[in-house]
């Protein structure tokens, strides 16, 4: 199965609509409304940057739309009917792939669009239908947010032009790559390389921190699967909280010995009796001690004599980069107040456990020397395995909170730069931003920030208990 193929079945199987993705209930291609809806998205999704349009999805609900399921659904959608319409009515036209995923016994049609855009696509041909336009000539469609930050196709305006024009300059620096390699094939390979490089390096942008955070995120995230694979572990259901954490400054020289793990050891405030970051040197399971690979200190650590009660896969990188995965304390707690796997989350766990990791990791970079009025600590936060779950207060029963709010959605991503020589007083207002985009998938909902800032300092204080 290629990239496309297996893509499309994702989606098929867990459907989210983004600016990428169209979803759309059964249409007709064979009505006037059908063919303008099609060519819309498609030319939207082009001028995007590429993209799939996913019919037979309800995309407010998500779910299969059962209704008006089309006979001979191949022939209904064949590649040379999609890809007619397109050549018909786009001013530059492109080739377009089609899939059919399967769920449930129901394939689903997915027209796939390509990158590759160079000039923004237009209309050239219009589509009258009782005396409507459905398709003007010369119009400019693009995937765009609605107010209410849902993707929409709409005509492209003012606003629109900075993105339009990224993507097809973006596409013309690829198009440089292809040139070289194509009339340059007597020139050293080396000495090609060297130039595009120099090209590409000079027009492409330096990555932001967040892109800095999502790459070591990932790189850590494919870590963690291979030792589960080379251990041949069986993990429990569970969700999942990740930290990713990078210096963003001059990091003095440290490396992977000992004395590097006896530094951070020393310096970790331990304000709970299981901390972030903690040095499993000592742990009788041998298979939890911490390791060395390519110059990163990591650790798996599983608590085997409690039933898996305990999890944390760690990574302290000399160079200021640092990870922890742990399984929610929700899912695994063997407390009798506990509810069931997957169920729930409690409000005040994701406050104490962020606002320990920003002081730790506070602490972890003033010991390993970082200058305090230059150095930033960039963090990334990230829940998984939450839809479906009710916020609640099980693990501080003395905090209520009413147990209605549900999620819809399953993983929230949450980013901050935290400046070193902030103050630990002043951690609320840092862990507010973080664990809000958290709460608000529980229905829109909002936590007071005294809440937020009375548990933030409880924690520093060690007052929790």
């Amino acid at each position: 199965m290629d990239n496309n193929s297996s893509r499309a079945q994702e989606i098929i199987e867990r459907p989210n609509e983004s600016l990428s993705v169209e979803l759309k209930r059964w249409i007709d291609p064979d009505t006037q409304e059908g063919i303008a809806k099609i060519v819309k998205t498609t030319l939207a999704l082009r001028n995007h940057g590429g993209g799939y349009l996913v019919i037979g999805i309800n995309n407010k609900t998500l779910a299969p739309d059962i209704e008006n399921i089309p006979e001979n659904l191949k022939e209904k959608f064949h590649i040379d009917k999609i890809q007619g319409l397109i050549s018909k009515f786009a001013s530059d036209p492109f080739e377009v792939l089609l899939e059919f995923p399967e769920k449930a016994g129901q394939e689903y049609p997915v027209i796939i669009v390509p990158s590759g855009v160079r000039t923004p696509v237009a209309t050239k041909s219009e589509l009258d239908f009782k005396g409507r336009k459905l398709i003007k000539t010369d119009m400019i469609y693009v995937r765009s947010l609605r107010a209410n930050n849902t993707p929409s196709t709409t005509q492209a305006s003012w606003k629109d032009w900075p993105k339009i024009v990224e993507v097809c300059f973006d596409n013309r620096e690829a198009d440089i790559g292809r040139f070289l390699r194509r009339h340059l094939g007597a020139i050293k390979p080396e000495i090609i390389g060297e130039f595009a490089a120099a090209v590409i390096k000079k027009n492409k942008p330096e990555p932001t921190n967040e892109d800095l955070l999502r790459r070591f995120l990932q790189e850590s995230e494919k870590r963690f699967a291979s030792i589960i694979l080379e251990r041949k572990l069986q993990l429990p259901d569970h969700g999942v909280w990740e930290v990713a954490l990078i210096f963003v400054g001059t990091v003095p020289p440290h490396a992977a010995n000992r004395e590097f793990l006896n530094l951070l050891d020393s310096n970790n405030p331990d304000y709970t009796g299981w901390p972030v970051w903690l040095d499993s040197r000592a742990f009788k399971d041998q298979d939890s001690r911490p390791f060395v690979i390519d110059g990163v200190w990591e650790a798996m650590i599983l608590s085997l004599e409690t039933g898996w009660n305990d999890y944390d896969f760690l990574r302290f990188d000399p160079k200021g980069r640092f990870y922890i995965r742990r399984a929610l304390q929700d899912d695994i707690s063997k407390s009798q107040r506990a509810p069931e796997p997957l169920k729930a989350l409690d409000f005040g766990l994701p406050i104490i456990r962020c606002a320990e990791a920003i002081a730790v990791g506070i602490s972890f970079a003033k010991a390993m020397g970082c200058d305090a009025e230059s150095t930033q600590l960039s963090y990334a936060f990230k829940w998984s395995r939450l839809r479906g779950r009710k916020l609640v207060s099980w693990a501080n029963p003395e905090r209520y909170i009413s147990a209605w709010r549900s999620a819809y959605q399953d993983e929230v991503l949450s980013f901050i730069n935290v400046p070193l020589e902030t103050p630990l007083s002043a951690l609320g207002d840092y862990v507010n931003k973080v664990v809000q985009p958290l709460f608000e998938i529980f229905d829109g909902f909002i936590l007071s920030t005294d809440v937020i800032e009375d548990l933030t300092q409880r924690l520093i204080q060690r007052k929790l208990f």
